[in-house]
């Protein structure tokens, strides 16, 4: 049965909810917006011609639209974000994210996407790490997922790493909003940020994002667990070194 928003479940797997004309209204007023924030988008060079699996770090959540938006208008190509399965419970919110191409994080979905040499964004910190105090800024909560290594792997991509710079300062969040949900709702799972001031006001900061060196996948064999922990330590440390480059510039320091 068709959902009141007009949404079916089929909406999020790759292409099937995918709009063109939405996705490219959309992409215009994501442009406009950066334009109007001087977001910087550095890199986009680097985005290999085929398939590719673009790895980042999980700030704000939606400011990864800024990215996307950039090397989709750089390349000509659709560029593909595994989304949140909370996602999919929410009316409205799930039809535009299967729109303008966002589908559900699945290991399927995305193997289906980088089987069709597509560009795709994963996030692999999820909401927790989106969600995170202030004391934690800018480190990458990934847990024991490797799941996405796995599938760049198998299906022979190349991972870019993609560091978000700036939007870990746009709330100053505090606490565990895990705990603080399961408190006050009684759910585990559900996550309940809060901002230090209470009125989610977000600051006005400077929003960077720098993509860097793909990393090879093809001579790894995606059955021996060492290599993709080998690998995923890889692309934590080449994240981290462009995070820590981008911090150290923006105070003014050298960095090698």
């Amino acid at each position: 049965m068709r959902a009141v928003d007009g949404f079916q479940p089929d909406h999020a797997r790759p292409f099937r909810g995918f709009s063109p004309d939405t996705a490219r209204r959309y992409r215009l007023a994501i442009r406009a917006l950066a334009r109007w924030l001087r977001v910087e988008v550095e890199g986009v060079e680097r985005v290999p011609s085929g398939r590719a699996l673009l790895v980042a770090n999980h700030a704000f959540g939606w400011d990864v639209a800024f990215p996307m938006e950039a090397i989709s208008h750089a390349t000509g190509r659709d560029v593909w974000a595994l989304g949140e399965h909370l996602w999919w419970k929410v009316p409205a919110l799930r039809r535009l994210a299967a729109a303008v191409g966002v589908v559900d994080g699945t290991r399927a979905n995305a193997q289906e996407l980088l089987d069709a040499d597509q560009l795709v964004l994963v996030l692999p910190g999820g909401l927790r790490e989106a969600v995170k105090p202030r004391e934690l800024r800018y480190q990458l909560l990934w847990g024991h997922r490797y799941g996405f290594v796995e599938i760049a792997v198998r299906s022979g991509a190349p991972i870019v790493p993609l560091a978000c710079v700036g939007a870990d300062e746009l709330f100053d969040l505090v606490g565990d909003a895990y705990a603080r949900g399961k408190r006050w709702l009684g759910v585990e799972g559900i996550p309940l940020p809060r901002p230090s001031r209470w009125l989610p006001i977000p600051r006005r900061v400077s929003l960077r994002y720098v993509v860097g060196e793909p990393i090879l996948t093809r001579d790894i064999d995606p059955g021996d667990p060492e290599a993709l922990h080998r690998l995923r330590h890889e692309v934590e440390g080449a994240l981290h070194e462009l995070i820590e480059g981008e911090l150290a510039r923006r105070s003014g320091m050298p960095y090698p």
